[in-house]
């Protein structure tokens, strides 16, 4: 009970963007993310917008259409994150099964490529559930590897401070 309720916390924190030019699925997928318990999702839908909130605060996750009306694709939106906030893992969510698409967005860093459809939603969370995972054991690794370096350091100053005491004539 105890995992399942610091997932949820996770999940609850876990700052995502989401960007599509088609506003049904934006709500569609929006209301899917909430009821899988991410509570702080924000729904863009142009490429100006999603760009401007990624330089206000970086988010841990983004989702990104390919095709976004006008001139900008979601590749270019790619690499102004990319640029801006190298650590944001960014998932294409987009009707395009174009492979050269695909291979497109993963040499410009993208985390998967989804094609929008029947089981989309199942990967995505599936996806979002992997990163949320693989960042809560990388915190967990810091902090136990700060622990480490911690006790080492102490067990070094007491060394240190033995052999000090030790080197001192006695009175």
């Amino acid at each position: 009970m105890e995992y399942h309720n610091q997932k949820n916390t996770i999940n609850e924190n876990t700052l995502i963007y989401f960007v599509d030019d088609d506003l049904i699925y934006l709500k569609v997928v929006s209301h899917d993310l909430e009821k899988q318990g991410y509570r702080n999702v924000r729904s863009f839908s142009n490429a100006k917008d999603i760009i401007e909130a990624v330089k206000e605060k970086n988010p841990e996750i983004a989702l990104l259409d390919y095709h976004l009306g006008g001139k900008t694709t979601g590749i270019d939106v790619l690499k102004r994150i990319k640029e801006i906030s190298p650590g944001t893992a960014s998932i294409f969510l987009t009707a395009s099964d174009d492979i050269n698409v695909a291979i497109e967005t993963m040499k410009n860093g993208a985390y998967d490529y989804v094609i929008k459809g029947d089981t989309a939603l199942i990967r995505i969370n599936h996806l979002l559930g992997n990163i949320c995972s693989h960042r809560r054991a990388t915190k967990k690794g810091h902090v136990v590897l700060y622990y480490k370096i911690s006790v080492i350091l102490l067990i070094a100053v007491l060394a240190t401070l033995i052999s000090f005491i030790s080197y001192m004539p006695a009175n």
